[in-house]
């Protein structure tokens, strides 16, 4: 169990011994103890927690001693932070990254390769999809991979950041038009929504986002680097800058394709979507929770070969690669490797 989910208000985890004990409680009888369950701390690679369970002082501190990162969410999916034991202290790393994050041209290198790298993974989904469809010859097809093609040129030579944010503006309102054929006609997707999600389809891409950003946010901490001192998006109050950054690539070929891939599947359905009145967002319910980290964890534990002849790895692995990807532009002042780029 590489990941504990902590999905429910009714939960209380307390700890005993080496293990934690989670105890769901009946809402209705706050008294009643319903189900048990220990789980060993030794088993444990890091804990989501969502909405407002409760935990005690001393199982954070436990998990801050084994170096276990907890990250936390709204029962809507808005990224609330990570609680870690900031054990990879590097201050020179630090130094570096300030030092870095006052040179225009060292962030416009990053910002570069990364929006190229989210292009061409745009692309290659839809090359993917198209494939499995059977639509590669379709002159829309053939017409939305030319231009996402060129994109990734003007990304790789914009002179500015505002420029490279534009390329990717543009990028991604082709992708997300043409994506839209593909998902199914329960849960159909007409446009990006956000804050709050409108429909099913755009509640399940925010979700899933959210759920990698903290992700790449833990092992962004787990290098010694801040988090918030990033080169594309803008440092702003509250804002994890650098992992947002490298959330980028990972969006399509991580989280849309595993996205597509539950809804398609009927892993999740229209009744696992409840309309909030208070904001007129939709997002998922409770219930929809334990099938989506199934799917999660499967896809982020499946080895794959990244290219020809290349060991294999897992999308949990690449997410550490991506971090080192930046390390390394990070002490050279240059950027000259490509970020993920989806097989």
């Amino acid at each position: 169990m590489p990941s504990l989910i902590l999905s429910s208000d009714t939960l209380s985890v307390r700890l005993h011994s080496r293990r934690l004990e989670i105890v769901r409680r009946d809402h209705k009888n706050p008294q009643a103890e319903t189900v048990r369950t220990d789980v060993p701390l030794h088993d444990l690679d890091r804990v989501v927690v969502i909405g407002r369970p409760s935990l005690t002082t001393p199982v954070l501190t436990e998990l801050m001693d084994s170096g276990i990162p907890c990250y936390f969410l709204t029962r809507t999916g808005r990224w609330r932070g990570t609680l870690s034991s900031d054990r990879n202290l590097n201050a020179a790393r630090r130094i570096r990254q300030y030092e870095q994050a006052t040179d225009p041209f060292f962030g416009l290198r990053v910002a570069r390769r990364l929006i190229a790298a989210k292009i061409r993974n745009s692309r290659r989904v839809l090359q993917r999809l198209a494939a499995n469809r059977e639509l590669t010859d379709t002159p829309e097809h053939e017409v939305i991979c030319k231009d996402l093609h060129v994109m990734i040129g003007h990304a790789l030579n914009a002179e500015t950041l505002d420029e490279v944010r534009g390329v990717e503006g543009m990028a991604a309102a082709r992708y997300f038009r043409r994506i839209a054929t593909f998902f199914p006609a329960a849960t159909p997707f007409s446009g990006r929504s956000r804050r709050p999600p409108r429909d099913a389809a755009n509640a399940l891409l925010s979700w899933t986002y959210a759920i990698l950003l903290g992700e790449v946010e833990g092992a962004v901490r787990s290098h010694g680097l801040d988090a918030a001192i990033g080169c594309l998006h803008q440092d702003t109050l509250n804002t994890p800058s650098l992992a947002l950054d490298l959330l980028e690539p990972l969006r399509p070929a991580v989280a849309d394709l595993l996205v597509l891939s539950i809804l398609n599947h009927n892993i999740l359905r229209p009744e696992h979507f409840e309309y909030s009145a208070e904001d007129g967002g939709t997002y998922l319910t409770e219930e929809a929770r334990k099938p989506f980290f199934i799917t999660y964890e499967q896809a982020m534990t499946r080895r794959f070969a990244p290219s020809k002849d290349a060991p294999h790895t897992t999308l949990r692995q690449v997410i550490d690669m991506q971090v080192c990807t930046y390390l390394r532009a990070l002490e050279r002042g240059v950027c000259e490797e490509d970020f993920f780029l989806l097989p």
